[in-house]
């Protein structure tokens, strides 16, 4: 009774501290200046300024994890993202408490629970954690998670035909409303794993019992994608949308492996070969075993899959970005198979353990390295962030006086300005005083060809009405094609030129496209 009540209390001081630590507001005020935040956060301004995802609003990283936060509204955009995303690092710790204790029913859960948070929350050299780089963390694969869960409850819980076909089709449906990308890791996952099966025990009957499965799940999922979509359209009053801004930066980073939007070529020769090389010998060793063979096939189809997004940007960093959900896929491989084989000493099992042992040694070597800043971020632990912290003066790389004074002086009641810049080099990602006159970030919008991006403003009912500003910082060549579209589509007026900068005042009047 005693250990049980002390198991109890340590894992509610466990879980009480990474839910703090997941609301840490340090993260916001980083050297970066929000940039890799405003790829979230300048999507919901620019709803909230009128802009609408899948019609005119871009966004690179999904649709659920951008509106969302929206429907939030809590405080402005900053807070309504800060709170998202500490609520899903909590998610994702439940679903390893779900598993541990529940369906896995792991002696060491305290031990296992605290050692995959750490790895979540303080995996990263600065210790930041995903949250500072949140397409690095939770909010991009969020339903990988869900698979994972879904996947240890149907094969040790509850196997039948009903139950898997439920949990599967409530994955692939919230994967297509996340992101493109996240549909594409549980298919995948779920396809990759279906075809080792039948692989492994080839029938007809096996073959049409997964191809029915297969028909069922996409049925259902697509039907419900379908039902809140039209919720959606009908809320915010919009006439028709375009779905393929949903699957535009998949496809576009797909295009020839990503090379056109700075993806490295694919290396085998990183930490890949830590994770591959004892999926695929444990693999072997059980090949004659249906059972654990079946157990690693199911987890490692996830592995596969998440890979590919360090694949077509092959650097180390990548690697290390998935450690969370790579330690976890092992781990649940490990004990999944220990549970069904208690008398017996499986040697695959040590294999197994071998890539849980790098991530952690490595994660807790990180902190132990850079242990003098953990006072500083347990500190900092804040649900709800002062906006007054984030109101501060453009500010430009290279100073110009007649810029600053004609964006000081800007009516922000009936106009607006978008800045052709990297955020991350002038610290205006974060800066809400700041309208957009173009959906933002501006970024997202030049990793398209022309034609698309004029199609999509073109189309857009709120850019044809806006009058604004635009700045372009040509030392970015970046910028330069969406800033000659925009010139092409609207009546603006050169007010400062610069060696370094153009500073143009738009009209809300569109030109004919084909002036």
């Amino acid at each position: 009774m005693n250990y049980r009540i002390a198991n109890v209390l340590i894992f509610l001081v466990i879980f009480i501290s990474v839910s703090l630590l997941s609301f840490r507001s340090d993260y916001l005020f980083n050297s970066d200046h929000g940039f890799h935040l405003s790829y979230f956060i300048q999507p919901i301004i620019s709803m909230n300024e009128g802009y609408r995802l899948l019609v005119d609003q871009p966004s690179q990283y999904g649709f659920m994890n951008i509106l969302i936060p929206y429907l939030i509204d809590f405080n402005g955009p900053i807070n309504s993202f800060h709170i998202f995303q500490g609520l899903l690092n909590i998610f994702a710790i439940t679903i390893v408490v779900i598993l541990s204790i529940f369906i896995l029913k792991i002696k060491q859960f305290n031990f296992f629970i605290f050692l995959f948070s750490i790895i979540l929350l303080l995996s990263s050299t600065d210790l930041y954690g995903p949250q500072v780089y949140p397409s690095t963390g939770v909010v991009r694969f969020f339903p990988v998670y869900l698979v994972i869960l879904a996947q240890c409850y149907i094969r040790n819980i509850n196997s039948s035909f009903l139950c898997e076909v439920l949990c599967l089709s409530l994955c692939v449906f919230i994967s297509l409303l996340w992101g493109a990308e996240a549909l594409f890791y549980t298919l995948f996952s779920i396809a990759f794993y279906y075809l080792q099966d039948l692989l492994f025990n080839p029938s007809w009957e096996k073959f049409k019992e997964k191809l029915y499965k297969g028909f069922i799940i996409l049925g259902l999922s697509i039907s419900c994608t379908f039902i809140i979509l039209k919720i959606y359209q009908y809320g915010f009053e919009i006439e028709s949308l375009n779905i393929g801004l949903h699957f535009s930066y998949l496809i576009s980073y797909s295009y020839g492996f990503g090379m056109t939007l700075g993806a490295m070529i694919p290396n085998i020769f990183t930490p890949i070969l830590i994770i591959t090389i004892p999926l695929l010998i444990t693999l072997i060793i059980n090949k004659n075993n249906s059972k654990n063979y079946q157990t690693i096939a199911c987890y490692g189809s996830i592995i596969i899959a998440v890979l590919s997004y360090s694949f077509m940007r092959s650097i180390a960093n990548n690697v290390n970005n998935l450690w969370p959900i790579l330690f976890l896929c092992f781990a649940v491989m490990y004990f999944e198979i220990k549970k069904r084989n208690l008398d017996e000493d499986v040697y695959s099992l040590k294999i197994l353990l071998l890539p849980c042992l790098i991530i952690s040694s490595l994660c807790m070597g990180n902190i132990l390295i850079n242990y003098n800043t953990i006072p500083k971020i347990l500190k900092s632990n804040k649900i709800i962030i002062d906006n007054n912290n984030f109101k501060r003066e453009f500010v430009l790389e290279e100073k110009d006086i007649k810029i600053q004074k004609a964006i000081e002086e800007i009516d922000w009641k009936v106009s607006s300005l978008s800045i052709m810049t990297w955020s991350g080099k002038t610290g205006n990602g974060l800066n809400l005083e700041i309208i957009p006159f173009l959906p933002g970030p501006a970024v997202s919008l030049t990793y398209h060809d022309d034609a698309y991006i004029m199609n999509i403003l073109v189309n857009s009912k709120n850019f044809s009405s806006r009058e604004g500003f635009l700045l372009h910082d040509k030392y970015w060549d970046t910028y330069k094609k969406l800033t000659n579209i925009v010139l092409k589509m609207k009546d603006c007026k050169l007010l400062i030129f610069s060696n370094r900068y153009d500073f143009y005042q738009c009209y809300s009047v569109i030109k004919r496209i084909d002036e």
